[in-house]
């Protein structure tokens, strides 16, 4: 896509510390009413992206562009853009209505206007009646909303949030997440988040792009990534990943593989530009592995009906689903996903199955 289409567009930037490569001809786009997560590691590049877009950082070579502007050309104050941290960062001794209102203010607005565009956020982040309160009066998650109105009160053209659920607990994170996805699609600004938190990155996205070490290894929407991750860092990276090693393979036609593995040969899809002349593995997903109870046995493994035969190591309960760690025979350390109702105590023998289609042959 040509940047002039972008809301955002990075082409070729690199950027260095001394010695250190925070970037390392990293492009990217987020298109106009999308909502992208950049999602990776500490020290792979996140933050950096976002100061490169805000203004904060230069890059060392590579083009920036905000609605299709250069913003080499721009300084940070003409980028018309809106920011939220982790750190509320709001005036204590102004209201929360006040507080909204302020870059309404730097930018000159009549006090009608003003008034009037206070009263639609209040009403947008549900805090109409918390509107004469000042920050220390309300809860952390009221004044994450307080700092997400602000941040767009003013009609930004992009939207800049680097991990602001980051100082909250598990619920009211749960709660702020659905509230952002909901104003996102209300607004339509397009918003570029940055998180080290799989789940909350897979819940608001309609993209995510994976960095480590200074270079983009994923980007796509968050089931394509899941499902179909373009390499192995990246399915480890992005959920529980089991990599089934291949000892060789050959494409098949129909983005199709025949790999043969420790139990066999198999056919599975295989990632796109994956090649027989590196090695490979078969994702499979720990949701997606079967397990059958094989018969009892007091020593080693017993025969399984089928499938890969694995002892049961340790497991978790998590109420409606249970974690099991299982070794099989050849040594292999295996996740799985079941109901939390199934017993499968340690110490049992299970046969491990997977579907074909529910695999994903991918490049380590």
């Amino acid at each position: 896509m040509r940047p002039t289409d972008m809301a955002i567009a990075l082409r070729g930037v690199i950027k260095r510390y001394g010695d250190f490569c925070a970037l390392d001809g990293v492009s990217l786009d987020v298109n106009p009413g999308e909502f992208v997560s950049l999602l990776g590691p500490s020290g792979s590049g996140k933050s950096t992206i976002l100061g490169l877009v805000v203004g904060s950082v230069l890059p060392d070579r590579g083009a920036v562009y905000i609605h299709g502007k250069d913003a080499a050309a721009l300084r940070p104050h003409e980028r018309n853009i809106g920011m939220v941290f982790q750190q509320y960062s709001l005036f204590p001794h102004l209201t929360v209505a006040e507080n909204i209102a302020y870059p309404l203010k730097l930018r000159k607005w009549t006090e009608p206007a003003i008034k009037s565009r206070v009263a639609a956020f209040l009403d947008l982040v549900g805090l109409i009646r918390e509107a004469d309160r000042y920050p220390g009066e309300i809860s952390g998650g009221q004044a994450q909303r307080v700092a997400v109105a602000r941040a767009l009160v003013f009609d930004p053209d992009v939207l800049l949030m680097d991990e602001p659920l980051g100082a909250l607990d598990k619920r009211l994170r749960g709660e702020l997440q659905e509230e952002f996805r909901r104003i996102q699609r209300e607004t339509g600004v397009p918003t570029l988040y940055v998180t080290h938190d799989q789940d909350e990155a897979m819940f608001l996205s309609d993209r995510i792009i994976v960095c480590n070490q200074g270079r983009i290894v994923a980007d796509g929407s968050p089931r394509d990534l899941y499902e179909r991750p373009p390499g192995a860092w990246a399915a480890e990276f992005l959920g529980d990943a089991n990599l089934v090693p291949v000892q060789r393979w050959r494409q098949c036609g129909d983005g199709q593989a025949k790999a043969e593995t420790a139990w066999g040969e198999v056919v599975v899809p295989h990632a796109p530009g994956s090649t027989p002349e590196r090695s490979a593995a078969i994702v499979v997903r720990p949701e997606h592995l079967l397990v059958a109870v094989d018969e009892p046995s007091t020593q080693g493994y017993a025969p399984a009906r089928g499938g890969v035969r694995a002892r049961v190591t340790s497991s978790v309960y998590l109420g409606g689903r249970q974690r099991i760690h299982l070794h099989t025979e050849e040594g292999m350390l295996l996740k799985a996903e079941v109901s939390g109702r199934r017993h499968l105590p340690t110490g049992g023998v299970l046969s491990i199955h997977w579907r074909p289609e529910d695999s994903w042959l991918v490049n380590i």
